[in-house]
C-alpha cells in the first residue's frame, strides 16, 4: 500500500491497536484476495481544531491493518507500527517467534536502505496514519453502515454497504433474512445494471454485473462461504432477474458530497419535475 500522510506520531511507545469483537473469525484461510485498498492523504491537523470522521467508506489505515493483523494472527500483538504494517498486509505462515524473526530481518534491510531505525519507524507510522478507502471488505457488525431489504418470495435479503466514496462504489451481498448471515449466491439469478426508469434517455452504463470474485477469476466453488460480494456504483439502478419469478429492482444509495466546483454565474432555475 502506497500512501502519503501529513501527520507524524511519536514512535517509541506501543500504539493502541483495535481488536475485533467477540464472534469475529480469527482465521485468515477463509479470506479471498478480492479486496482492494486505496490510500488518500490524511487531512493536516495543523489548522484544524479537531479531526472530523472520514466519509462513509473511508477509515484510518491503522484501523484497517489492525483488523487484518488480528484476523491473521489472533494470538499475537504487534510490537510496533512497523510490525503491524509488515504482517498486516499479507498472511505469513509460522510461529510467533518465526514471524517476528522475519519482521526483524525485513527491518534490518529497510534500515540499510533508509539509513536509520527511526526513519523506518516514522515511515511506517506515516503510512498507518493515512486515510484509506476499501473495496470488497464485508461490513463489520456494529461498526459499518448497512442497508438490508428482503427479496420478495425468498428467505434471503439484499445487503448494501458503502465502499470507496472517491470511486462512488457501493458493495452488495446476500444474507439470510432470519439470521442476517452472509451467503454466497443462494439461488439462480442474474444481476443487471439498467437505465433509470425515470430517466431512461440518460446514457447510463448498462450490462450484467458479476461478483468481485468472478471478476478476479475465482471459481464459484472456491469462494469461502459468505464472502461473495458485488461492487455497484452510487445511484445505480439494478435489476435482479430470477427464473420463474418477477424481477426485483432496487436503487443504490447516493452519498451526498460537498460541491468541489463552484461557478461564478447567475443561476436561472427551471422546475426539476413537471
Amino acid at each position: 500500500m502506497k500512501s502519503k500522510s501529513t501527520q507524524n506520531l511519536t514512535f517509541g511507545r506501543k500504539q493502541p491497536y483495535h481488536k475485533p469483537k467477540a464472534g469475529q473469525s480469527g482465521s485468515a484461510k477463509a479470506k479471498t484476495n478480492a479486496i482492494q485498498t486505496r490510500s488518500l492523504p490524511s487531512p493536516s491537523s495543523s489548522n484544524a481544531p479537531s479531526p472530523s470522521p472520514p466519509p462513509l467508506g473511508l477509515e484510518l489505515a491503522r484501523v484497517t491493518y489492525a483488523d487484518s493483523f488480528q484476523e491473521k494472527y489472533p494470538n499475537m500483538e504487534p510490537r510496533h507500527d512497523y510490525e503491524l504494517l509488515q504482517l498486516g498486509q499479507h498472511k505469513r505462515e509460522g510461529t510467533p517467534t518465526e514471524l517476528r524473526a522475519w519482521v526483524d530481518d525485513q527491518l534490518q534491510r529497510d534500515i540499510k536502505s533508509m539509513g536509520t531505525r527511526e526513519a523506518v519507524f516514522a515511515r511506517a507510522t506515516a503510512v498507518l496514519d493515512t486515510i484509506v478507502g476499501q473495496m470488497g471488505r464485508k461490513p463489520r457488525p456494529g461498526r459499518d453502515v448497512v442497508h438490508t431489504r428482503p427479496i420478495p418470495g425468498s428467505k434471503y435479503s439484499i445487503r448494501l454497504w458503502p465502499g470507496d466514496p472517491y470511486a462512488n462504489e457501493y458493495c452488495m451481498d446476500f444474507v439470510d433474512t432470519a439470521t442476517q448471515e452472509a451467503v454466497n449466491s443462494p439461488f439462480k439469478f442474474e444481476l443487471w445494471a439498467v437505465p433509470d426508469p425515470d430517466a431512461p434517455w440518460l446514457a447510463m452504463p448498462s450490462g450484467r454485473l458479476y461478483s468481485l470474485e468472478h471478476n478476479f477469476h475465482i471459481a464459484q466453488d472456491k469462494i469461502p462461504p459468505g464472502l461473495e460480494k458485488w461492487v455497484l456504483r452510487d445511484g445505480q439502478t439494478c435489476l435482479l432477474k430470477r427464473p420463474g419469478k418477477k424481477d426485483v429492482m432496487f436503487y443504490v444509495p447516493v452519498r451526498r458530497k460537498p460541491k468541489t466546483v463552484h461557478y461564478d454565474v447567475e443561476l436561472v432555475e427551471f422546475p426539476k419535475e413537471v
